[in-house]
């Protein structure tokens, strides 16, 4: 059974009380800042139409993972998380993959 869609706010909420994090607002526009790259990869795209979501969750992995390392200077703490907290990021890019994949294949989407 599929999960129920998640607000981003709400996402950022469960990430501060399960991983102890403290981000806010702020830190939620670079998330934004994130999807919104990710959504306009056409390699994305594509793996959107020809990937179940599992297989286009790995293709996202990859991506979201140059799109933190191109944007490391924007917000270190978030970056630093990201790639030495495994659980984190896994919760992470699960739920941007599912949200990526829903929105490219034409779903509106969990928004904002």
């Amino acid at each position: 059974m599929r999960e129920q869609p998640v607000l981003l706010s709400q996402l950022i909420h469960a990430l501060n009380e399960r991983f102890g994090t403290d981000f806010n607002q702020a830190d939620q526009l670079f998330f934004d800042q994130i999807v919104e790259a990710a959504l306009a990869d056409e390699d994305l795209r594509q793996a959107a139409v020809v990937n179940p979501g599992d297989k286009f969750e790995l293709v996202f992995k990859n991506l979201i993972e140059s799109l933190f390392v191109e944007r490391m200077d924007q917000n270190e703490v978030i970056f630093v998380r990201f790639l030495n907290d495994q659980p984190f990021q896994k919760v992470f890019t699960a739920w941007m993959a599912a949200e990526a994949y829903q929105r490219l294949r034409g779903g509106t989407g969990a928004g904002y």
